[in-house]
């Protein structure tokens, strides 16, 4: 274990290890290279450049930077080809070299080693030496090649020294990018400071003619790259000050872990310590939302950008403009009131038109946390805390926890897996799939508390359903149960509550579209609106249709389904969001939003938007279908056909579920590409109210 150092030239030993580290393709031509050779992938020098450098090299408010070690293997090369080296000394000799003695062993004129031991004894402190003849070996990074090379290109460039490196061809990449970075710095920045942890390897037992240094080198490679995970989502914006986003997100939990009245969804409903690198849905049956949702819902909300949400003809896509974003957080939080002009904060001068999720004062972020927590952290919390589906779901959770007797280790475990302990759930999930596979290969492996607590989570999953069914459906009949199960595996989704965040935002932007706004009346506004969503759960049916299950998209449950989404990931959140707006529109709902809007016409607008974006997608999905059970036909008449039958069942859906009557439904599809389409030539909303 050393170090690499950067600095001005110098004979040390960590400033020449930093000049020592090469990637294999500066150490062995790729022509002539067999795949048993490749020891690593392919190097990403734009990466390098545009990431990591700056990272290494650009003081950051946020602290230092910091690089995990780079591992390097000592293995022999003669002309770029890999050989081998020569037999390591038998035994080793003990030599006297600055006022102490070591045991040294050689392997010929290829490298040697020398170990501190005073008196003939390995000193505990580990403590040694390596040298190695440059033409016979070589120091191969061999996990980290990107941060060595980011360590080579500023070296080579202060040095000048590109021209006549092994990597001479990859100039171009480097130099006017570094260079430019170290005209920034200040004239006092002492590059000396900069040093990188380095792991150096070698194989004493693979010397001689025999050995294979190279294959065991490629198995190190592989082991090294086969345990090391890379850390998760849910992980990164737990722990991540990198990002504004992850502050203001945390920030969400924090207020859940502090809410004394009892009046949010309790934190464990909300998964956030998924393991999983990519996690779209969560793995528990027991919690409602995600971190990885919450994110979402605060970027859309807060970042935007803003044509998303002021025009709902907008699929997500393509690339996003930081700097878009960034304005828009500035007036989604009013930063006017918050920060002046120009401001420092712990040494950093700040400009407030330049904050954004990258730039912001670690200093001050709680002004920035606070302002968000009151404005529209609160609205997101209310929106999934009172909303009647996750109110149900929220109320069976905790009834299930609060019937529940820990009265022995197995169900302590599984306790703790919903409730508190935070990795437990995956601990047990992996330990459950360990015992399944001895099983199925013929082990007999015993029933430890673990693997009974697991079980018990399963049992304990039935007992919860039948509890959010009597919660949200007031019914424990079979039949209310699985329409229960099937609704709540769209409320549970991503795209579900992304979708009402959208429409949230949406709203909003046609109140500040309809006069000034005051921000302190975003929570009361997310508050009107969950109201009218609400009441349009809970219209009395009778024998009719309830409404609670309006967003189920099974048709095995219910007849004209609106949802016909067929594959509800998280993009699919606007569609969502119109399904959330059309709730709104009508009589039950749109009696407690009505307050808050100056002209409806505004809203009907919107809506009607919304509708022709799911209208479109309909078409698009009937036409697919359409073209695999009719093959031959034209795509004129599918399309035709497939627009008649999207036209039909989105007619029946409203009609059923949301009081829109046929002729206006007619209006509206009508007036589908005109300007104005949400106002028939009489001048009547195209509305269901």
């Amino acid at each position: 274990m050393t170090k690499a150092r950067l600095g001005e030239d110098a004979n040390t030993p960590e400033r020449r290890l930093t000049k020592s580290l090469a990637p294999v393709r500066e150490v062995m031509e790729a022509g002539d290279l067999d795949f048993n050779q490749l020891l690593q992938r392919d190097l990403d020098d734009h990466r390098v450049a545009v990431n990591l450098i700056p990272y290494l090299l650009k003081q950051q408010a946020t602290g230092p930077a910091f690089f995990p070690p780079i591992v390097a293997v000592l293995l022999p090369f003669k002309s770029k080809r890999p050989s081998h080296f020569a037999p390591l000394d038998a035994t080793p000799t003990l030599v006297e070299a600055d006022g102490t003695e070591w045991l040294q062993e050689r392997a010929g004129d290829s490298f040697q080693v020398q170990r501190l031991a005073p008196g003939g004894q390995i000193h505990p402190g580990s403590i040694g030496k390596l040298w190695w003849n440059s033409s016979e070996s070589q120091l191969v990074v061999l996990d980290g090649q990107h941060r060595a090379m980011a360590l080579l290109a500023v070296e080579r460039t202060m040095a000048k020294s590109w021209q006549g490196s092994s990597g001479a061809k990859y100039r171009s990449f480097y130099e006017n990018q570094v260079q430019h970075l170290l005209d920034q710095q200040d004239a006092g920045l002492d590059l000396s400071k900069v040093e990188v942890p380095v792991t150096v390897c070698w194989f004493p037992e693979q010397t001689g003619e025999d050995a294979k240094p190279h294959e065991a080198a490629r198995k190190l490679f592989v082991d090294v790259n086969k345990e090391a995970r890379p850390p998760s989502e849910s992980r990164i914006i737990l722990l991540s000050d990198a990002e504004l986003k992850n502050v203001l997100t945390r920030r969400l939990l924090s207020e859940l872990r502090g809410n004394w009245r009892g009046d949010l969804l309790p934190l464990y409903a909300v998964e956030y310590d998924n393991p999983l690198v990519n996690s779209s849905r969560p793995a528990r049956w027991s919690v409602l939302t995600t971190i990885n949702v919450l994110k979402s819902m605060v970027d859309r909300t807060v970042f935007g950008p803003p044509r998303y949400l002021q025009d709902v003809t907008l699929k997500f896509g393509g690339r996003q403009s930081t700097r878009e974003q960034d304005e828009y957080l500035q007036e989604q939080l009013d930063f006017t009131s918050l920060f002046p002009e120009q401001f420092d904060d712990n040494g950093f001068t700040y400009m407030r038109a330049d904050l954004g999720n990258f730039e912001f004062p670690l200093g001050q972020v709680d002004i920035i946390s606070d302002r968000f927590a009151e404005t529209w952290g609160k609205s997101i919390l209310i929106m999934l805390s009172k909303t009647a589906p996750y109110a149900a779901h929220a109320n069976a959770l905790t009834a299930l926890k609060e019937g529940w007797y820990t009265d022995d280790t197995g169900l302590t475990l599984a306790h703790d897996a919903l409730f508190s302990g935070v990795g437990v759930f995956w601990t047990l999930r992996d330990s459950y799939d360990d015992f399944l596979e001895k099983r199925a290969a013929g082990l007999k492996p015993t029933k430890s508390d673990v693997i009974l607590a697991w079980e018990s989570l399963e049992n304990r999953q039935e007992n919860f359903e039948k509890l959010r069914v009597k919660e949200y459906l007031d019914s424990l009949t079979p039949i209310s149960i699985k329409k229960a199960k099937a609704a709540f595996a769209v409320f549970n989704t991503h795209a579900c509550q992304l979708g009402q965040a959208l429409a949230l935002g949406s709203l909003w932007e046609i109140r500040k579209q309809q006069g000034p706004v005051d921000l302190a009346d975003v929570p009361a506004f997310a508050e009107a609106l969950v109201d009218g969503w609400n009441a349009f759960f809970a219209q009395d049916h009778g024998k009719a249709r309830d409404r609670k299950l309006a967003f189920n998209n099974s048709k095995s449950e219910i007849t004209n389904p609106l949802n016909q989404i067929s594959n509800m990931d998280t993009p699919q959140s606007v569609y969502f969001r119109y399904f959330w707006l059309q709730a709104l529109d009508t009589p039950a709902a749109w009696e407690h939003v009505s307050p808050w809007f100056d002209d409806r016409h505004d809203f009907i607008q919107v809506l009607s938007d919304a509708r022709e974006l799911y209208f479109e997608l309909l078409v698009s999905q009937n036409f697919r279908a359409l073209k695999t059970s009719r093959p031959g036909t034209s795509d004129t008449k599918l399309k035709k056909q497939a627009e008649d039958s999207s036209h039909k069942a989105l007619m029946r859906a409203l009609r059923d579920w949301f009081f829109l009557e046929e002729e206006q439904y007619g209006l509206w599809a009508a007036s589908l590409g005109e300007p104005s389409a949400a106002v028939t030539r009489d001048g009547d909303d195209l509305g269901g109210s």
